[in-house]
C-alpha cells in the first residue's frame, strides 16, 4: 500500500470514529432533553419547590382529579370513588364517592359568597357510623376546603359557617402548622409535604382532639384523592 493510500485510510477511519462519537453524544442528549420533557410535563413533579420545601396543593389532589399543573384554586368538575386504607383496622378499604361541583342557594351562613355556592359532595359509609353525606368549598381564606354540610346517623343534618379547613390549599411548607378560629377551634399540620408518588399527609385535629375522630392523619395522592387515614397517637 502507497503512502497515499494509508493517509486516506486513516482519514476514513478518523472520520467513521468522529460519527460515532457524534452519534452517542446525540443520543445521550436527546435522552437528557427527553428526560426533562417528561419532568416538565408531570406537574405532580413541578408543584414542589426542593429549596424552600414549599409546595402548591391544588383542590385536584383532594378530588383525585388529572391537574393541569396550573396554579389556581378551582371547583373543576370531578368524578371520583377514592378508596381510602384506614390505618390499623382489618377490613378492606372504605369507598369515598366525590362528585361536583353542584350549585346551589345559600341557605348557611357562609358570608363571603352570594345567593349561591359552589360544591363538592362526598358520601361513604362505615360498617358502624352508616352513611354520611358532606359538602365541601374552599374556605374564605383561600387556603383550604371547608365542609358546609354534613348528614350521618350520629348526628342528623348539619350546616357550618365555612369557617376552618378540613384539607390544605394553596403554598405550604413542609412541617407548618396553621390555626383556625372556629367555635372549637381547628389545627391543621402538614407531616409529610411530597412523600411517594407526591402524595400528601397532614394532620386534622379539632379542640383538645380527645375524642374519636376528632384527631386524625389523612393521606392523598394524585389521580386517587383520598388514600389513608388513622387516629393521631
Amino acid at each position: 500500500m502507497d503512502m497515499n493510500a494509508h493517509r486516506a485510510m486513516h482519514t476514513l477511519k478518523i472520520l467513521s470514529m468522529t460519527a460515532v462519537i457524534s452519534l452517542i453524544t446525540g443520543c445521550s442528549n436527546q435522552s437528557s432533553d427527553t428526560k426533562e420533557q417528561t419532568i416538565s410535563k408531570n406537574p405532580w413533579a413541578n408543584a414542589y419547590n426542593e429549596q424552600s420545601k414549599e409546595r402548591f396543593i391544588p383542590v385536584e389532589l383532594f378530588t383525585g382529579a388529572t391537574w393541569d399543573g396550573k396554579h389556581e384554586l378551582r371547583l373543576a368538575p370531578a368524578e371520583n370513588t377514592a378508596c381510602a386504607q384506614a390505618i390499623g383496622r382489618d377490613r378492606p378499604c372504605d369507598k369515598y364517592h366525590l362528585t361536583g361541583p353542584f350549585t346551589t342557594k345559600n341557605q348557611s351562613k357562609i358570608d363571603w359568597v352570594g345567593d349561591e355556592i359552589e360544591y363538592y359532595k362526598r358520601t361513604f359509609s362505615t360498617p358502624y357510623g352508616g352513611p354520611v353525606e358532606s359538602h365541601f368549598t374552599i374556605n374564605k381564606s383561600k387556603d383550604g376546603l371547608v365542609r358546609i354540610y354534613d348528614k350521618r346517623k350520629r348526628w342528623g343534618e348539619r350546616r357550618y359557617d365555612g369557617v376552618g379547613s378540613k384539607f390544605p390549599l394553596g403554598y405550604w411548607k413542609q412541617g407548618e402548622v396553621r390555626h383556625y378560629k372556629t367555635r372549637a377551634g381547628i389545627r391543621v399540620e402538614i407531616l409529610e409535604l411530597n412523600g411517594p408518588d407526591n402524595c400528601l399527609t397532614f394532620r386534622w385535629t379539632i379542640g383538645e382532639g380527645r375524642r374519636k375522630n376528632d384527631d386524625n392523619v389523612y393521606t392523598f395522592c394524585p389521580e386517587k384523592g383520598f388514600s389513608k387515614f388513622r387516629h393521631f397517637e
